[in-house]
């Protein structure tokens, strides 16, 4: 997509979708190439234990995206759903996060040539999706297990339809997919367009990998039952809270007595936008377009490389995503599929919000929430004030994952107890709830209880074992 197009797109104004001829990549002029990327991730601790719930704290995708539910998806808000399922879900321990698929017609396939395309999840449910679908989520929302199957299937599609308009959105995380030279996309009723087929969901399986940490040292080996048939390229990658990045690439070449053994020791800043290269350039051996790479990057710019965490991204093969991610066109296609595999881990600075949130005095958590605090001072303002306020909580509220920003917003002071809650980082409420249920010490559950009736977004506590 040209400057000018994303210009237009961000600043909300309709485009027009790309013909066939414009789009042609390599191959027989008869041909369809299709490619896919996207990323699963997962949450382990320090013995590799995984994770559960961690469909909370989602970036949001346009209110215009299909969803399993009629609910909105909020970020950071008590008792609301994240990623179309129940907050903390405790069946959820995958994140399937934003696929998506690219299709390019070569010159002499049939532009009015409809294509019908299914995914399926094993062990998993596919509940956001653009275009419309036909969803079915067996058990939805209420029990996800390795044996549920959860699909979608789009049915007479077709590619570089004249006349479609895609839909117009501010939301970053919506545009940058945008940004490659694609066919669009449009529906049999012409009711939708777009330059991608879009979907993610949630999962009940663990990722291939274990990494375990002790002594300032990662060990990464993979799981037992892993399908995985060799070491995948990855990269180590420590994000600071003052946004200096350190990462170190690992291979094959790096593994000893079937494990890679990391110290993260007087590790140094480096450069991001050296990171940012070796991953397109991974991206791009695995087999994506330099377009497609830069635009799945973009897309994840925050959480990949601005969030501040410890965390493991590394190439799944396609054989492992074909598996876990069954994919079919219902037309002759060279499909491509490239997906990232990251996998979140506790670092030194959550240990370290954790133990000053243990550390707080009772008095410390008797704070007012935002919404408390809005209402509270409301009556002092005009009406004018009052609605301006009450734009920027709910922008807050349905965007980002902070409880600061919404007591700013509010035009109060940050107590410290949100504040370190909000240095828990993007998964801080299955963090707190993990360590709710394994902890042996009962003053530590009952601080952990406290907190979490507090601030956390789960709907009710996690059950001890």
């Amino acid at each position: 997509m040209n400057g000018l197009v994303f210009a237009l797109c961000a600043l909300g104004l309709p485009v027009i979708a790309s013909a066939a001829p414009s789009v042609q990549r390599p191959g027989p002029a008869d041909s369809l190439v299709v490619h896919e990327w996207g990323t699963f991730t997962s949450f382990q601790d320090h013995d590799g234990a995984t994770i559960a719930g961690i469909n909370v704290d989602d970036e949001p995708v346009p209110e215009f995206v299909h969803r399993l539910t009629g609910l909105h998806i909020y970020t950071n808000s008590a008792h609301f759903t994240a990623k179309g399922v129940a907050t903390c879900h405790k069946d959820v321990t995958l994140r399937l996060e934003t696929p998506v698929l690219y299709f390019y017609p070569g010159t002499a396939f049939p532009g009015d040539q409809s294509i019908d395309v299914t995914a399926a999840f094993p062990a998993g449910w596919l509940t956001e999706f653009f275009p419309r679908a036909k969803a079915t989520a067996p058990g939805f929302p209420a029990q996800l297990t390795a044996a549920t199957r959860g699909t979608l299937a789009w049915s007479d599609l077709t590619l570089a339809n004249q006349g479609g308009k895609l839909t117009t959105t501010s939301e970053a995380v919506w545009l940058a997919p945008r940004n490659v030279r694609a066919a669009a996309v449009t529906t049999a009723n012409r009711q939708e367009t777009e330059k991608y087929l879009f979907y993610r969901g949630v999962g009940h399986l663990d990722a291939p990998l274990v990494i375990k940490q002790a002594g300032g040292a990662v060990s990464i080996a993979m799981r037992e039952q892993s399908t995985l048939d060799r070491w995948p390229q990855s990269w180590l990658v420590r994000v600071g809270s003052d946004g200096r990045v350190w990462y170190r690439a690992l291979s094959s070449a790096d593994a000893k007595n079937g494990a890679i053994s990391v110290s993260l020791a007087n590790a140094t800043a480096t450069n991001l936008r050296r990171l940012r290269t070796e991953l397109a350039r991974g991206l791009i051996d695995a087999g994506l377009f330099e377009d497609e790479a830069q635009a799945m990057l973009d897309t994840w710019q925050q959480s990949y490389f601005a969030s501040a965490g410890l965390r493991l991204f590394f190439l799944l093969p396609q054989a492992w995503t074909d598996a876990h991610l069954p994919l079919t066109v219902s037309v002759p296609a060279e499909t491509t599929r490239v997906m990232m595999g990251r996998i979140e881990l506790i670092s030194e600075e959550q240990q370290a919000a954790l133990r000053a949130l243990y550390a707080l005095p009772d008095a410390a958590l008797n704070v007012e929430m935002p919404f408390a605090l809005f209402f509270k001072g409301a009556e002092a303002l005009s009406d004018q004030q009052r609605q301006a306020r009450w734009s920027e909580l709910m922008s807050i509220y349905g965007s980002k994952p902070s409880l600061s920003d919404a007591y700013r917003a509010v035009g109060h002071d940050v107590p410290e107890a949100a504040q370190l809650y909000d240095q828990l980082g993007r998964f801080r409420d299955p963090l707190l709830g993990h360590e709710y249920a394994t902890t042996s010490d009962p003053a530590v559950r009952q601080r952990i209880g406290r907190i979490m009736s507090q601030f956390s977004s789960c709907v009710t506590l996690p059950q001890e074992s």
